[in-house]
């Protein structure tokens, strides 16, 4: 009896032990199929591992500036959508301030436009994208621009109120503002009035924005400005064209003293829609300078990915074809194996 369960284990144990190696040849061959490379890189490639971990190294850093350039890209356009609304705004007010007839009448609708005017400035300047507001610099996380009704409408109404004697709860349409000399308007909207749209008075009761503007690394050996800022001078300027239309009175306004805060506001919103346009301009050359980089880099990740292929690629056809033949090994080792298995040296005693 112990010769016979000797001489059966004997039989059995080759066949036994080829089955676990058929069966992790095949899981690795698998692998390659399914991923197109080798299933344990370090061993097939040995010295030449490292290598293959800088070549995925730079693969993954340039591949993260492209995903970093479309988040910029997607800012810079939003911003220059954002800054044709500016500017649209503005070419319309320059319109009304050129064709509406400097009378009573004609004061009226300009003061209405002035009005909606910077309330249109306002909403733009605090355009978000969502995670950041982009007219706000660096200081991205916090809303640039206060309502006018705010802090800037009481620093406004102080301020004219006190250099023309009028009333200071509500200076606007107080009737005195007829007896405003044009020669003491010009001193006011070139001194007190200006003031309020420099700093510091800026920064204290309009803008929370940074005046230092975002920069983002466009390539791996290339940094660029990506944003603009509430801070800008034309933004400073068409805030003021708008404040000196629309929250001067200018409806009760003689004639004269009308013409000279209209003549200032037409100069004003000109340079503004200029200043505009070139910084339009500035953010469209950094676009074009986004696209170029992307498609320098796109070309770098292509040529690494085909140099990891090589490293690290597997023949699809080779490996179907080791698959098929050790899919065939496995089956017939799994047949000789039930077949010893049912062999028994006591049938031939």
């Amino acid at each position: 009896m112990m010769s016979s369960y000797i001489s059966t284990l004997a039989w059995t144990n080759t066949a036994l032990n080829t089955l676990p190696k058929l069966q992790s040849d095949i899981a690795k061959v698998n692998t390659e199929i399914a991923t197109g490379r080798h299933a344990d890189v370090g061993l097939t490639l040995g010295i030449t591992t490292g290598r293959s971990v800088d070549l995925h190294i730079k693969e993954t850093a340039v591949q993260s500036l492209i995903d970093g350039n479309a988040l910029t890209t997607n800012q810079l356009s939003l911003t220059q959508n954002a800054l044709t609304d500016v500017s649209n705004t503005a070419n319309s007010f320059l319109q009304n301030l050129m064709s509406v007839p400097d009378t009573s009448g004609g004061a009226a609708s300009l003061e209405a436009h002035g009005k909606t005017s910077m309330s249109a400035l306002t909403a733009t300047l605090n355009t978000s994208d969502g995670k950041r507001f982009i007219f706000a610099g660096v200081n991205s996380a916090v809303k640039p621009v206060a309502d006018y009704s705010g802090t800037p409408k009481t620093a406004l109404n102080a301020a004219f109120a006190a250099k023309f004697g009028l009333d200071p709860l509500d200076p606007q349409n107080d009737p005195k503002i007829a007896t405003i000399a044009p020669a003491a308007m010009s001193s006011f909207l070139d001194a007190e009035f200006a003031a309020m749209f420099t700093d510091p008075a800026w920064g204290a009761n309009w803008s929370s924005a940074s005046s230092e503007n975002l920069t983002s690394r466009i390539s791996q050996n290339e940094r660029a400005t990506v944003s603009t800022n509430a801070n800008t001078q034309p933004m400073r300027d068409l805030a003021m064209a708008y404040a000196m239309v629309g929250e001067l009175g200018i409806g009760r306004m003689s004639a004269s003293t009308l013409q000279v805060v209209l003549d200032k506001a037409r100069i004003v919103v000109g340079a503004a829609i200029t200043g505009v346009t070139d910084t339009q301009a500035a953010l469209g050359v950094t676009e074009q300078r986004v696209a170029t980089s992307n498609e320098s880099m796109i070309q770098v990740v292509g040529a690494t990915q085909a140099q990891i292929s090589a490293l690290e690629g597997v023949d699809p056809a080779e490996a179907k074809t080791r698959m098929d033949t050790l899919t065939t090994q496995l089956q017939m080792s799994y047949a000789t194996t039930a077949k010893l298995m049912q062999l028994s040296i006591l049938n031939y005693v």
